[in-house]
């Protein structure tokens, strides 16, 4: 049967019989590509024919994690390297993913595992100069670059690794496929093969993804429902901190949190994050605040920013927010105009979550809307406060989650003034505190009015 001719988009995957300048899906333009789509392109003759098992006939088998020793990395995985499982690593280029993964297969070599660690961008001689660096020798490691999916398999069944590395996923193409390697139908049939691959052998896949310019991984959705785990390795480039953040996980918590630091000899992994992101602000301005924000089952303590100024632009202020919602700040904004009559309607509002990290959680929101005040009245609150409580839009304090955790990692960092929800204040078994109940904004204001240094 001929051929058949489609337009696909590179950067999202819609495909369409006819070409168009601008994609219909994602809006991008000229990024329609042809290909030639066969009908049994993606057929397997070879593939087993797999039979219903019952439940209650399923062997129940205890998970053995492999632990890689790089202990920020295993927390993120939720403890450890599950066994057959495949993990997408997503991230800019530049900011260490390969660097991250070959760091990995060292420590994993140490303990005796076999890795065939593959590099469509690289040649072999570029990998072992980053290797030398992070002084990595290892007879159990064995490199394979430039090469097609029908030749990754012949290397697999030769050597018999562990653990399979693909850096990165775009770079792999098959002979038995028409479509340009990097396309997002190349994408998907490539990444199903290596699944099958890494599952019907016992291996391990690591699975590095280019991101589109939106920042998510090539052809998304698609990746992130085949793969057992998605990670996303971030940093600023003018920093030497790394960020891994697990979005997808089968076998662990989602959300969890790995903190790196980058160094000539590779990543190092950090042990108390919130010293890390409270080590700039140890003196205290109106605006600031700190928050122990939830990245998984561990809190880390981190300083929320706000700058608000007169606007030079009358009836249209600017409203910017960086890692934290910019819908919930409008949110917060409007509450406090309603609730409190401050009128920031006539005020540019800037807000600011450093160190590169997110609040997600709205346990947030109360440490934000502080920071509003404090900027707006020139209030400068004590250094040993915490602020944590999440607001309602009738302006009321709400109670949140993990409580006692969030205060524990406090107390270890030295503070010891807590402002809560008034249904949450009842902690007398946590000694040496002091702890101010809020039950809505206007308690909330008044509260940080006479505290205020």
């Amino acid at each position: 049967m001929k051929d058949k001719t489609i337009f696909e988009c590179v950067e999202c995957g819609y495909q369409s019989p006819k070409y168009y300048g601008k994609c219909p899906q994602c809006d991008n333009w000229n990024s329609m590509i042809e290909v030639q789509e066969s009908p049994d392109e993606f057929s397997n003759t070879n593939k087993k024919t797999q039979k219903p098992i019952k439940l209650n006939e399923i062997d129940q088998l205890t998970i053995k994690r492999n632990l890689s020793g790089l202990k920020e990395f295993d927390r993120v995985l939720g403890g450890g390297i599950v066994p057959d499982s495949s993990i997408l690593i997503g991230g800019e280029p530049g900011v260490g993913k390969s660097t991250l993964l070959l760091e990995v297969s060292g420590l994993l070599a140490k303990n005796g595992k076999k890795i065939l660690y593959y590099s469509g961008e690289e040649s072999a001689a570029q990998i072992k100069i980053r290797a030398d660096r992070l002084k990595i020798d290892s007879d159990f490691i064995s490199i394979l670059t430039m090469a097609t999916l029908e030749n990754l398999k012949k290397a697999v069944q030769e050597v018999k690794p562990d653990f399979l590395i693909i850096d990165s996923i775009q770079t792999i193409n098959s002979k038995r496929g028409s479509h340009i390697s990097g396309s997002i139908s190349s994408i998907r049939f490539v990444t199903s093969e290596i699944i099958e691959l890494a599952k019907t052998n016992n291996i391990t896949a690591f699975i590095i993804g280019h991101i589109t310019k939106d920042g998510q991984i090539a052809g998304p959705k698609t990746l992130e429902h085949m793969v057992d785990v998605v990670l996303y390795f971030q940093g600023e480039f003018k920093s030497d901190m790394r960020i891994l953040r697990a979005e997808k996980n089968r076998f662990g918590p989602v959300n969890e949190l790995g903190i790196f630091q980058m160094t000539s000899q590779g990543l190092n992994s950090v042990k108390d994050p919130s010293q890390i992101f409270l080590q700039q602000s140890k003196s205290y301005n109106s605006g600031t605040s700190i928050f122990p924000v939830m990245q998984g089952f561990r809190p880390i303590l981190i300083e929320i920013q706000a700058l608000v100024t007169e606007t030079p632009f009358t009836g249209n202020p600017r409203r910017v927010s960086v890692g934290f919602d910019a819908y919930r700040m409008s949110m917060l904004i409007s509450i406090i105009e309603k609730k409190l009559k401050l009128p920031f309607y006539k005020s540019d509002v800037f807000i600011n979550i450093t160190g590169g990290m997110n609040i997600k959680e709205t346990a947030g929101d109360l440490s934000v809307l502080s920071t509003l005040i404090s900027s707006y009245k020139n209030l400068v609150l004590p250094e040993d406060i915490i602020i944590i409580g999440e607001v309602g839009l009738t302006g009321e304090i709400r109670p949140v989650n993990f409580i006692e955790k969030r205060i524990k990692e406090a107390l270890r960092q030295g503070f010891n003034k807590f402002i809560l929800p008034s249904f949450q204040s009842n902690l007398d078994h946590l000694k040496k505190i002091s702890i101010f109940p809020v039950k809505d904004i206007y308690d909330f204001y008044n509260k940080i009015k006479e505290i205020k240094t």
